[in-house]
């Protein structure tokens, strides 16, 4: 959720807080009545906004891990080639392609 979208809603959230007051005071149900409308618009809007922000979570988790598992077959790809070629370089880099891709893996579990 952007800073501003944030502060948009938590002064939506005040706005119906005061207005629900002012009813209150006044015994308006009508401002009562608007201002806890206001307050719930403030919370439906907090809670898109953070289910927006877990699905971009989402989305770049798997991107992360589409590509890991992306370099983990190209690696073991490289690694059996140099094998059979008599190839060191090649079984080498294969292995540290899969390396990038556990490191990969690790990092996203860590978040």
């Amino acid at each position: 959720m952007s800073l501003e979208d944030k502060a948009k809603a938590t002064a939506k959230k005040v706005e119906g807080k005061v207005q629900e007051a002012v009813g209150n005071v006044t015994d308006s149900a009508d401002d009562r009545n608007k201002g806890k409308a206001k307050q719930v618009e403030a919370d439906v809007r907090n809670a898109a906004e953070d289910l927006k922000d877990k699905v971009q979570d989402v989305a770049e988790s798997v991107q992360t891990r589409v590509e890991a598992a992306v370099k983990t077959v190209a690696g073991k790809v490289e690694e059996l080639v140099g094998k059979h070629s008599d190839d060191p370089v090649k079984t080498i880099k294969g292995k540290a392609t899969q390396a990038e891709a556990d490191v990969l893996n690790a990092k996203e579990d860590l978040r």
